[in-house]
């Protein structure tokens, strides 16, 4: 039914990868509106009414590209919520913007109330190596070892910004191989938290993985207290947690801590930039985003920046005006690229 429509047609026949760079391992978008009449009809055979199954929709439908719930049982609530995986599916921007498209009619009408950050590491160290260096600065609790294996560490809880590390070789039913997933939710009770999805497709994303710190425990001494207690406990963050508040601030002043063993931001950084890539207008646009936020911010002057990418044959105007759309308050003028240089 749906595999007649040209963009899961291009998306399912497009070349897999075996390591695909995405920093989003799931997305919830939402709307205040419901799908389009067309996509109701075109899957009318196959909807089926929600039972008690806490998704507080009366409709829903799961395909293996996204699943997408309407008509709220909350009247505050939004109309449509739509679940997403850009990098199970291998996702680019575009193919995103244009399943939300087809399903809503636009994705400048939707949200991001729900999104997964994940960094991984390939045949470097494993799920119980990496809790021994694991700092999560905002948890009260120290990790759950899930079912006691040390493959699955959960820091805090789902209903919360959960951090979770874990073997993702296991989970995918790889054998012999080292493959350890770092992800971070970050839910959106809050409807005026919620950005836009432009708004987080554009944004440098300085707050993913915020206060999550991989600590270099190389630097410390084998006789040092805090690596007595990592033996003794299994994960970093317990053996954090177990000293006195004058050992803490003494840790996070250590070289181990200012110099962590990875720097978690910039990692999510290049995952994105790299992702942003694939749709060249939405990567250029996302260059020059800061410029445009300035000026429409109301600053006259704006800052001297130069940004370097590679050739991008493109109208501006016309290719990002399907970007912004046509707001008057985002209306492209024709001195906003005067400070950019190519």
């Amino acid at each position: 039914m749906l595999d007649t429509v040209p963009i899961f047609q291009s998306i399912k026949s497009a070349k897999k990868v075996e390591h695909f760079n995405c920093p989003y391992d799931k997305l919830i978008v939402c709307s205040y509106k419901l799908p389009r009449q067309q996509f109701i009809d075109l899957i009318r055979p196959a909807r089926f009414e929600t039972d008690d199954d806490k998704s507080f929709y009366r409709y829903k439908l799961v395909h293996d590209l996204f699943s997408v719930y309407w008509m709220q049982m909350n009247p505050l609530a939004p109309k449509t919520s739509i679940m997403l995986n850009p990098w199970k599916h291998q996702l680019s921007p575009d193919d995103l913007l244009a399943l939300i498209d087809f399903i809503i009619g636009s994705h400048l009408d939707t949200h991001v109330a729900h999104n997964d950050d994940k960094l991984d590491w390939f045949q470097f160290m494993t799920s119980k190596d990496l809790a021994k260096r694991l700092y999560v600065g905002y948890q009260k609790k120290p990790p759950r070892d899930y079912h006691d294996l040390g493959q699955t560490y959960l820091y805090g809880k789902r209903s919360g910004q959960q951090a979770k590390n874990y073997d993702k070789a296991e989970e995918q039913g790889l054998d012999g191989e080292i493959w350890t997933r770092l992800e971070k939710s970050r839910k959106r009770r809050d409807k005026r938290s919620r950005p836009t999805l432009m708004q987080f497709l554009l944004d440098q994303r300085c707050d993913a993985l915020k206060n999550v710190v991989i600590v270099d425990i190389d630097k410390f001494s084998g006789r040092d207290k805090i690596m007595r207690r990592i033996n003794k406990y299994g994960t970093f963050q317990e053996a954090y947690m177990s000293l006195t508040e004058e050992e803490k601030r003494k840790i996070k002043r250590h070289e181990a801590f200012k110099s962590p063993l990875f720097d978690v931001v910039a990692m999510i950084k290049s995952e994105l930039d790299k992702w942003l890539s694939l749709s060249p207008n939405l990567h250029f646009m996302c260059k020059v985003f800061p410029v445009f936020k300035a000026s429409w911010g109301g600053r006259d002057k704006l800052q001297y920046r130069v940004v370097r990418l590679k050739p991008i044959h493109l109208n501006y105007t016309e290719a990002l005006s399907a970007y912004i759309g046509d707001n008057n308050r985002f209306s492209l003028r024709n001195d906003y690229l005067a400070e950019i240089s190519l």
